[in-house]
């Protein structure tokens, strides 16, 4: 009876601890799903916020895209602006070289109209030179000088069209000017061409 009875007590014990165990597993499993949920829970929370990041990083492209593409236009309108106020400060500027030359011309043309009837050629020549000083301060009005008379040769604003063997000049002097040279704000657009003395013993033209 008594050995009837341990067995017995044996397996009540082995049957208590098979219990325990099962619910130890059980919570094991509890607490790996409720981790799981734990863990899916964050990770759709990341995704939400995520996804509203995009969207609004969308929202701002789409603004972006929109204010480039009017800061394009502007732009191209600012270009096509420029290039027209360009060419009209372009003809303005030619009309009132046109404008200046014209008054020339007829000063010109009312001296040759003179010179028809009168016979006073004193008085032709006058109106020649006062024709002249107009032409000379009209290019001055608009930043073209004349290059100034040197007595030596200077390769940067003469053209030696000839040398001369001379005793009465100095080796590279300038003896006559045959056309006169003009600068633009300082720089050369036409050479004075020249005739330059070379001392007798040289024979080579200068260039």
């Amino acid at each position: 009876m008594e050995e009837t009875k341990n067995n017995e007590e044996m397996k009540n014990q082995e049957g208590i601890k098979e219990e325990v165990k099962e619910t130890q597993e059980q919570k094991q499993e509890e607490g790996k799903e409720e981790k799981s949920k734990n863990e899916c829970g964050e990770i759709e929370k990341e995704l939400e916020e995520l996804k509203k990041k995009l969207e609004k990083t969308e929202e701002a492209a789409k603004r972006l895209s929109v204010l480039y593409q009017q800061l394009q236009q502007e732009f191209e309108a600012y270009k096509i602006r420029m290039r027209k106020e360009k060419e009209e400060a372009k003809d303005e500027g030619a009309l009132r070289i046109i404008k200046g030359f014209m008054e020339i011309v007829d000063n010109f043309e009312k001296a040759l109209e003179s010179a028809k009837t009168s016979t006073d050629i004193n008085a032709f020549i006058k109106g020649v030179q006062m024709i002249h000083y107009q032409l000379v301060r009209f290019l001055q009005d608009h930043g073209i000088e004349r290059i100034e008379e040197k007595t030596e040769f200077n390769p940067q604003e003469h053209e030696a069209l000839e040398t001369v063997v001379s005793q009465e000049h100095k080796p590279n002097e300038i003896v006559k000017v045959v056309q006169t040279g003009y600068k633009y704000k300082g720089k050369v657009i036409r050479p004075a061409k020249v005739i330059v003395a070379i001392p007798p013993e040289e024979r080579e033209e200068i260039t």
